[in-house]
């Protein structure tokens, strides 16, 4: 596949331009504009890349005999600071237009509204605690949670980017719907990456990287549903929210493995 070797070769430069939109990296030189269908396949990359720091900060919080949760607590502050929320941002937004507006015009009307609302703060609260008690039930094994923290990353926006290419734009203005959806090179890269990050999570976490995987799948599938039932289809909060349901699944999942040594 030429445009595939093509997009392969480009990747350095995609997942730079990739780092620079969805996160605080300080990428220099800054892309002036942002092909997002093109960078979209090296989002799951940037996302490893970016959870790096994070993975350092949760093993180094272990070796000092800081308790699994609160280095879990560290680590996922990290990346959110890393990314600037953006993601938390979306799932928030989310769920305070799907559960605070009775008609399809009124949820697209406050998932724009910046403003926290109870269904944004709640899912939020949930998602947190969720992730933290995951990895941290993950990390009485340090680097499996290190690992996981790297890989999850990974496969969370590689799953946002099914939820994008497989729904159409809700709206008729906005970022998504300027944006188009991933084309098939791009979503061929990111599933290249997301191929990647399972392996090493099958060969790390065994069964429990399976089940992971099975309810992350199928969280992204059925919220996909419900956003076309709700909205029409996605905006850039749904693809947003899709990697936080993502990421929170597949550590549930993960954490598994955990429980089943320890029993």
């Amino acid at each position: 596949m030429p445009d595939l070797a093509s997009r392969l070769r480009s990747l350095p430069s995609d997942t730079l331009a990739a780092l620079a939109f969805f996160s605080r990296v300080p990428v220099k030189p800054r892309p002036s504009e942002f092909d997002l269908r093109r960078i979209a396949g090296a989002w799951p990359l940037s996302g490893a890349l970016l959870a790096l720091a994070p993975a350092l900060l949760f093993l180094l919080a272990s070796a000092v005999r800081i308790p699994s949760i609160a280095a879990a607590i560290l680590a996922l502050a990290a990346m959110a600071f890393l990314t600037g929320g953006l993601h938390e941002d979306g799932l928030a937004d989310t769920a305070d237009g799907f559960g605070g507006g009775a008609t399809r015009e009124r949820k697209l009307e406050l998932m724009r509204d910046s403003r926290l609302g109870t269904y944004g703060a709640l899912a939020l609260a949930l998602a947190i605690l969720l992730k933290a008690s995951a990895l941290g039930a993950i990390g009485v094994f340090p680097w499996r949670g290190a690992l996981a923290i790297v890989c999850v990353a990974a496969l969370s926006r590689a799953l946002a980017l099914w939820h994008w290419s497989a729904t159409e734009p809700a709206r008729s203005d906005g970022m998504a719907a300027s944006a188009g959806r991933p084309d098939r090179v791009s979503l061929t890269v990111a599933a290249l990456t997301g191929l990647a990050a399972a392996v090493l999570l099958l060969l790390a976490f065994h069964l429990a990287a399976i089940l992971a995987l099975l309810l992350a799948g199928a969280g992204v599938g059925l919220f996909s549903r419900v956003a076309e039932k709700q909205i029409g289809g996605h905006t850039g909060d749904t693809i947003g929210a899709a990697e936080q349901i993502a990421e929170a699944l597949l550590f549930t999942g993960l954490a598994s493995a955990a429980t089943t040594v320890l029993a």
